[in-house]
């Protein structure tokens, strides 16, 4: 790869940044016209950011939008160690980076009467945190009664997913579309301050403060669409899991020597046009997280921690240790309304499964990637015939984890994240 694509492929991933409206680490939604309606676009395409749910959705839009987000997302941790050992103090600290701000892009032009060709550009994340303490090595410290607390050095890890989708979409019959998007996938990966877990480690040298890391990959994402008439709309998708190349540089990390992929995910939606002026948008998405060993992998037991762990269970190996993550079910909801032929209202709720159960509450505060109940709200100006500009607002309701009597000391490990943001989008239509 030359050295001005990576730079390219480096700036998108900067732009892009590491946190979003999420269910899991998978964005509810992309664009000012999708948040507003919480993500519900698998049946109910708005503009060329459909690209990034439903590649059939792109057979209804010629035109360029662009956009940003911008994301307030405060994180916090503690471990309560106070009681174990000579621990008399709770460790707990904030995130000190809540805000962010991340671009979105979408094109499409009609290539015959029953074709178009398009490209998406969207992004993933949430998995973002920048503690100032230590938190793990603190607490060890404290319970272990060493003479001196560390107090230098940050804790925390970054995580940043773009996606580049060029989109195909064929009309195979009257109104009845199908999408193929090949895709193309950068990550960018880094950890600090995790030196505590060196000697759990396969490859500690390859654990943590190694700055940052990429990974590529290839996958593929098909979709349907269909509006049979006038009130209903209907639309699927499935994107099997997309192979990344290894993270090197954090093979002490993630399970099978840096292995770090993106997990398969399929939807199915439905839109009703009750009126000119009224539609509502339902959609259901499953996002299977098992899929990927460094995800899904249980967090280290009682039993690891006191009598030691296997050779396939050091952080690194084949069936190393993870975040103890499971697959979820998003469930989103949205409502449009034309107010007239200039300005367009939208609102919508979002509830997403929680990806990361209590018993696994141990290594999760620096991954707090949680929000599971969302509301959004929205709407669009029409400023000429070709141009319009959107607005979105969500806010993901405070979520707390706390994981009691774990296997780090007996310490109670507590974490939680809250999260608003503002989408605005401008849309050019041929």
């Amino acid at each position: 790869m030359t050295h001005k694509i990576k730079i390219l492929l480096g700036g998108l991933l900067f732009l892009s940044h590491s946190t979003y409206a999420n269910n899991g680490y998978f964005s509810i939604g992309y664009g000012a016209k999708m948040m507003g309606m919480a993500g519900a676009a698998i049946a109910f395409p708005q503009d060329t950011l459909a690209g990034a749910v439903n590649p059939a959705g792109m057979s209804q839009f010629e035109g360029l939008d662009i956009g940003a987000r911008l994301l307030y997302l405060p994180r916090d941790g503690e471990f309560d160690c106070r009681g174990i050992g000579a621990c008399d103090e709770l460790v707990r600290d904030d995130s000190r980076r809540d805000y962010w701000l991340i671009p979105n892009f979408g094109w499409n032009t009609r290539l015959s009467d029953k074709s178009t060709l398009g490209v998406t550009v969207y992004g993933n994340g949430g998995i973002n945190t920048t503690y100032r303490k230590r938190l793990f090595t603190e607490t060890a410290e404290r319970v272990l009664g060493a003479p001196s607390i560390t107090t230098d050095g940050h804790l925390g890890v970054d995580f940043a997913q773009v996606i580049i989708a060029t989109t195909y979409t064929y009309e195979m019959s009257p109104n009845n579309y199908i999408g193929v998007s090949p895709l193309f996938g950068i990550q960018k990966f880094s950890a600090q301050g995790l030196d505590f877990f060196e000697g759990v480690s396969s490859d500690p040298g390859s654990l943590t403060n190694r700055g940052d890391e990429l990974s590529y990959g290839l996958g593929i994402k098909v979709g349907w669409f269909y509006k049979p008439n006038d009130t209903y709309q209907f639309g699927a998708y499935y994107a099997p899991k997309m192979q990344m190349t290894k993270m090197k540089k954090y093979s002490g990390l993630f399970a099978n020597n840096g292995d770090f992929d993106i997990p398969s995910s399929y939807g199915v939606g439905m839109a009703i046009n009750f009126t000119d002026q009224l539609a509502v948008a339902f959609d259901v998405m499953r996002i299977n997280y098992k899929d990927i060993d460094s995800l899904s992998n249980p967090v280290p037991s009682v039993s690891e921690f006191t009598g030691g762990f296997s050779a396939d269970r050091l952080l690194g190996a084949k069936d190393g240790v993870g975040f103890g993550w499971r697959s979820i079910t998003a469930y989103k909801l949205g409502v449009r309304y034309l107010v007239n032929d200039t300005v367009t209202l939208r609102m919508g709720a979002n509830f997403g499964e929680e990806q990361i159960p209590r018993r696994s509450g141990l290594l999760n505060p620096i991954s707090p990637a949680m929000p599971s109940k969302h509301l959004t709200a929205g709407f669009s100006y029409k400023s000429s015939q070709h141009s319009e500009w959107s607005f979105a607002v969500m806010h993901a309701f405070r979520n707390e984890l706390t994981a009691t009597d774990t296997a780090f000391f007996g310490a109670d490990v507590k974490f939680g994240i809250e999260e608003t943001t503002l989408d605005v989008s401008y849309t050019y239509s041929y």
